[in-house]
């Protein structure tokens, strides 16, 4: 796989969203950290019942320890923040 993917990020599903780059061999955890303080999206990290968000294509929960890589997270994926 490549070392990094360019994925959609939206905060709500019906958003255009931002392209944005992140490298693969990161985890969940320290993806939703980078996002939440570059972006200022006011997620609790601290709360790991909060602290997570959901992919579509592939379809999957972002959290945790798991690598961007291990989710299957690739080019053209969809990170939606909204609950």
């Amino acid at each position: 796989m490549e070392d990094k993917v360019i994925v959609i990020f939206k905060r709500r599903s019906s958003d255009p969203g931002i392209d944005i780059e992140i490298p693969t061999d990161i985890t969940a955890a320290e993806l939703i950290y980078g996002l939440n303080q570059g972006l200022h999206l006011g997620i609790n990290v601290d709360d790991p019942i909060h602290a997570y968000m959901r992919a579509e294509n592939p379809i999957a929960l972002i959290r945790g320890d798991v690598t961007i890589e291990e989710l299957g997270i690739r080019n053209g994926s969809v990170i939606v923040m909204e609950e």
